[in-house]
């Protein structure tokens, strides 16, 4: 008798979908098959979350026209389900996490009632409350959240980011479903929580016999985590396969330039290729030597730092209530380093060590509790706002998210031409022209002066901030998690673009990030904090050669490499 071939629990065939009169998705097939990880990898604005929709039914209904095709579902297609179908699909045969726990979660309900609603809407309607109230304990023992009686009674706003996801988990998985979509869940954390989350999504997998439809835009973050790879691009599926065999030998220009667009930490390049080197087939690396990064380390230490700071605390007083006492909290402890010009310094660790804090420190916009910053060999005098201004002048931020740095109703030429009005005296004519050298000097064109941060990419959004930081010809510029926000091609742009404008404008860097893997290919030397000390400074390649501290190789070995 010949052997019964097993449906896929989930099958796209030829699914083409427009939202509001534009066609999003083309011709997309793919198949699920039981107990399988499949993940589908591609930039902002490839189609994959509007896939992830589509198979909840959670689009629009006005808004969403089907051109063609299906998406079967254990036998039912679901497409046609009406919303009372729905109601008993979603949470109980369908569970999905979403990639923002904070804005999934209801801000004013304790974490436990909100799990133990969607439990009782799909699964246990009739149970009692403390057999309830079991079962989501029960849950959260599951995901491996710490204290889950405590989690149960707390806000969102009482946990931290991963903790909030793992509750996430706790609820899509509460009811048992036989597939888990998780769209984008550890793009928020840092990278030791991420490593966590994926280890995690692997091991209930297995343990629940379920299958999981996993949604990123780093195919470095699914090697060890998928069996099959589906890559997609601009609504297409252009490549799919055996994870092994997509990461071995790549077919498409897209899918090798995913690959080749992250930095590698086993060997060191003057830049990063982007899609279009290899959709030109352009790229030729060139490595950096280990005798000439040698020669210029020896004469980037032999100056004196621009920038010093001694013994810097910053401490923090929660008020305790009208009758609670205060509780003091130290984020920064006894922090000492040195910046020299021409340097990049790399700052890693992990979420909530005290980097951020940190950087709005050196500028004052935070002021340290005790300690000294001193500029050029000079103590900065935090009561002396001549002194501090001039140093808010000579280093500039660049923030982790473009469009929040970037007033929403100001047209750019306006954004850039504020900083000018404010730190020079330059007449307005000079500022137009100013502005337009800067855009340029980014990659943009004039014609950006005109428009508004959301007719721009993420990309460009970033070199405009870019742009305005270098405005008054700062000296430093503090990074902070800077391509955090970006997809991958568009992070080796603004790296490449980084490093062009460190050579030529003589620039110092303070890079702040908890991407390893980006530290190491911008860095000249690394700082590594943890809970708010220092536990290791060294020379890039040495760090990663030999770290010193359990801490760092902790952070080392979370790095999502490809096998």
């Amino acid at each position: 008798m010949a052997k019964q071939i097993e449906k896929p629990l989930l099958s796209l065939e030829k699914l083409s979908l427009a939202l509001s009169g534009k066609t999003i998705l083309h011709d997309i097939s793919f198949n699920l098959n039981s107990n399988e990880i499949l993940a589908v990898v591609g930039e902002s604005g490839s189609g994959k979350s509007v896939t992830a929709q589509a198979i909840m039914g959670l689009l629009p209904p006005k808004k969403t026209q089907v051109k063609k095709g299906s998406i079967q579902f254990n036998g039912k297609n679901l497409l046609t389900q009406t919303s009372s179908d729905w109601q008993q699909l979603r949470g109980k045969e369908i569970g999905m996490i979403f990639q923002e726990p904070q804005s999934s979660l209801n801000p004013s309900m304790r974490c436990g009632k909100q799990v133990a609603e969607m439990g009782r809407q799909h699964f246990f309607p009739s149970l009692p409350k403390k057999e309830l109230k079991e079962k989501v304990l029960s849950a959260f023992e599951e995901v491996q959240l710490p204290d889950p009686e405590r989690v149960f009674n707390a806000y969102p706003h009482q946990l931290s980011g991963g903790q909030k996801q793992r509750v996430m988990i706790a609820m899509a998985l509460l009811c048992q479903p036989k597939l888990l979509i998780a769209d984008e869940p550890t793009t928020a954390l840092d990278v030791l929580v991420q490593q966590d989350i994926i280890q995690l999504i692997k091991h209930l997998q297995k343990q629940n016999n379920m299958s999981v439809l996993f949604i990123s835009h780093d195919l470095s973050l699914v090697a060890n985590l998928a069996d099959t790879i589906a890559v997609m691009q601009e609504g297409k599926l252009v490549e799919i396969g055996e994870t092994k065999e997509i990461f071995a030998s790549p077919k498409h220009p897209y899918t090798q330039g995913l690959l080749g667009a992250r930095p590698a930490t086993s060997q060191r390049v003057k830049w990063l290729p982007t899609l279009a080197d290899f959709n030109k087939n352009t790229y030729h690396p060139q490595p950096i030597l280990t005798e000439e990064r040698s020669l210029i380390h020896k004469d980037i230490y032999a100056q004196t730092p621009i920038l010093s700071v001694k013994g810097v605390v910053k401490n923090y007083t929660a008020t305790g209530g009208l009758f609670g006492k205060a509780k003091e909290t130290t984020a920064l402890k006894n922090i000492s380093f040195d910046l020299f010009p021409g340097e990049t310094l790399g700052l890693v660790g992990a979420s909530g060590c005290g980097k951020s804090t940190l950087a709005k420190s050196l500028v004052f916009l935070d002021p340290p509790s005790a300690g000294d910053i001193y500029w050029e060999g000079k103590r900065i005098d935090p009561s002396n706002k001549k002194q501090i201004n001039q140093l808010r002048k000579d280093v500039q931020f660049i923030f982790q998210d473009p469009y929040a740095a970037l007033h929403p109703l100001k047209q750019l030429g306006t954004a850039i031409e504020e900083v000018l009005l404010v730190h020079t005296n330059l007449r307005q004519h000079e500022r137009e022209k100013r502005c337009l050298e800067l855009l340029v000097q980014v990659g943009l064109s004039a014609d950006f002066v005109s428009r508004y941060p959301h007719e721009l990419s993420g990309g460009q959004r970033q070199r405009v901030v870019i742009a305005r930081a270098l405005a008054v010809e700062p000296k430093v510029l503090l990074c902070d998690e800077s391509v955090a926000a970006l997809d991958i091609s568009v992070q080796a742009q603004v790296l490449n673009l980084l490093n062009e404008l460190k050579e030529k404008l003589q620039l110092s860097y303070l890079f702040i990030s908890h991407d390893l893997a980006v530290v190491k290919h911008m860095a000249d030397k690394i700082i590594v904090m943890h809970e708010g000390i220092i536990v290791e400074e060294n020379e890039a390649d040495a760090l990663y050669q030999g770290p010193q501290t359990n801490f760092s190789k902790k952070l080392l070995e979370a790095i999502p490499e490809r096998n």
